[in-house]
């Protein structure tokens, strides 16, 4: 995985997983679908990190599990459970007037438990940097701050049936500064999401065998830009609203023979808001149902998928698409420490409400004849595990009819297009040492191999080699970790000898430590100060930056 960062502390941060680009991944926020119908990307700076919980990740095509635009996996953030009783309060200070503040509690009373959290972020983000000429330039306009409030309550009724309610909402104002010396000072962001869902459940519904599950959903996401002095065209004063509804049911069914089979059904609707389009919405249908067998004592785990959607797009016209995404995955462990695993699919990923309608004016058009992506999916690898060390090894390949891609008509406009096919293969790998209890040493690796059959020209945006090292040496209350990252050249267009960004590496320490109720940290990114490190052109990111955080845990 690769997240992408455009411009440190608070600014937009995109995943990508197996060469995917960020709307090519689905981020799910405990089962709620995050990704924008009017962009399709999720900006990961918005999740404040103290609500969460674990992250469950899907690599590779899950269009069968998640629908449009899985082709790259699916993120489910989970946040934190509401059964497990704690109070806490943090906050850290940087570099760069960097501030943020932590505070959360959950309790259980009887039948009824409940969890409500709060986070604060600021900073002024106005650090140093090399430009594309070398000069040493000072980042302007990219001051941040928002709040986050997540709420979750769930009641346990003595029947077995078991209600839970969740409201996140998020709000955040920031400064656009622009691309590299071609700076924007007085550009601004605001963006606000309100996210809400009812889940109704119970275990043994109507037989011992069968669990049900329902949820309803709704989204709220705002955007407005504003930029009354850019550097190319004319002042800029956009408001964007997109609304989503959704239900989604799922039946599970411990069936005989080791078998556990899932049915599910989803619709949903996607409604923008916005002065520039001619008010577009979509209707989506699904249907889902997967088998999970084993044999042999679990020696042997078989996972055929099988989703259906069928989609219609009204905006002045009204079309009508169907994804049909089938997959098969099967698990093979001979040995408690041996696994081999395989999985072939395929995925898709409708167009967003902005890439079909953005308008005809401005530097950025749409294309209301754009078809669906579709990719055919094949993985193959093996996992070692024992308790002193761990080693997974998997080959990737996947092959991509009708990319999509933002490409240059004009010297002044940029528009969407279907540019072809796309062969993707590459190979990820992980390796964890404990050599003693008080180390752990983790490394890993990816290598892809992305091109456009038209062009012959690597995949924009995506780094052919990446690399992460981390060593944590840990002993009573404290830890301390070293960090090193590596990132390829990133290619910027589709095009042969396309502009690209160096490679770059940064180096990450700090030391952790915790005492009864009490835990601190104190970190350092970027320790050699390398002022030329961007995860895209003309976005420059931090150097040094330091940071100092200190909390209270009340239940300890």
């Amino acid at each position: 995985m690769f997240v992408r960062d455009f411009g440190g502390f608070g600014q937009l941060k995109t995943l990508s997983i197996r060469g995917s680009s960020s709307d090519q991944v689905v981020i799910l926020l405990d089962g709620v679908r995050l990704n924008n119908p009017l962009g399709g990307g999720v900006d990961l700076s918005t999740i404040p990190v103290s609500f969460v919980d674990r992250f469950e990740v899907i690599r590779g095509g899950a269009s069968a599990f998640a629908g449009t635009d899985a082709l790259g996996g699916v993120v489910n953030i989970v946040t934190k459970p509401t059964d497990e009783p704690f109070t806490f309060a943090s906050a850290t200070y940087g570099s760069y007037e960097t501030f943020t503040l932590n505070l959360g509690r959950a309790q259980k009373i009887g039948n009824f438990s409940y969890l409500v959290s709060f986070a604060h972020a600021q900073s002024k983000g106005d650090f140093k940097f090399k430009s594309v000429n070398d000069l040493t330039l000072t980042r302007i306009n990219n001051d941040f701050h928002s709040e986050s409030f997540l709420t979750k309550l769930a009641y346990d009724f003595d029947s077995g049936w078991k209600i839970s309610f969740l409201n996140e909402f998020f709000y955040d104002d920031r400064g656009v500064p622009g691309l590299g010396e071609f700076q924007q000072p007085d550009a601004t962001q605001k963006d606000a999401r309100n996210l809400t869902s009812f889940n109704i459940s119970k275990e043994q519904f109507a037989s011992p065998d069968l669990d049900l599950n329902i949820q309803l959903y709704n989204r709220y996401d705002y955007l407005k830009f504003t930029n009354p002095m850019p550097t190319i065209g004319v002042p800029i004063n956009t408001l964007s609203e997109t609304y989503s509804f959704g239900v989604n049911p799922t039946l599970t069914w411990f069936a005989p023979y080791n078998q556990t089979i899932t049915f599910a059904t989803e619709a949903r609707a996607d409604f923008l808001s916005d002065d520039d389009f001619d008010n577009p919405r979509r209707f989506a249908y699904s249907a889902f149902a997967s088998d999970e067998i084993t044999f042999f004592d679990e020696i042997l785990l078989i996972n055929p998928l099988l989703r259906l959607d069928i989609w219609t797009t009204h905006e002045e016209e009204t079309t009508t698409d169907v994804g049909f995404s089938p997959k098969l995955g099967i698990v093979v462990s001979p040995k408690n420490y041996l696994s081999f695993k395989a999985n072939v699919g395929r995925s898709f990923r409708a167009p967003s409400f902005g890439e079909l309608f953005f308008p005809e004016e401005g530097f950025i058009g749409g294309n209301p004849d754009l078809k669906p992506e579709t990719s055919y999916d094949f993985d193959i690898g093996v996992l070692l595990s024992h308790p002193k060390a761990a080693l997974e090894v998997t080959y990737f390949r996947s092959h991509i009819d009708d990319l999509i891609l933002f490409v240059f008509i004009s010297a002044q406009r940029i528009e969407p297009r279907n540019v072809g096919n796309v062969d993707e293969q590459g190979v990820e790998t992980s390796l964890i040492l404990r050599p003693f209890d008080f180390l752990e040493i983790y490394g890993a690796y990816t290598f892809l191999s992305g091109e456009i059959d038209e062009t012959g020209a690597q995949l924009p945006g995506r780094p052919r080699n990446k690399a992460d090292f981390r060593a944590v040496l840990s002993h009573k209350i404290a830890a301390v970790f070293w960090e090193t990252h590596y990132v390829d050249s990133i290619p910027l267009s589709a095009f042969r000898n396309s502009r690209t960004t160096d490679p770059r590496t940064t180096h990450n320490i700090g030391i952790k430590g915790e005492w009864k109720s009490v835990f601190g940290s104190f970190e350092v990114k970027n320790l050699f100060n390398n002022l030329d490190v961007r995860d895209a052109l003309d976005f420059p990111l931090p150097g040094r930056t330091f940071f100092i955080t200190a909390g209270v845990n009340f239940d300890k």
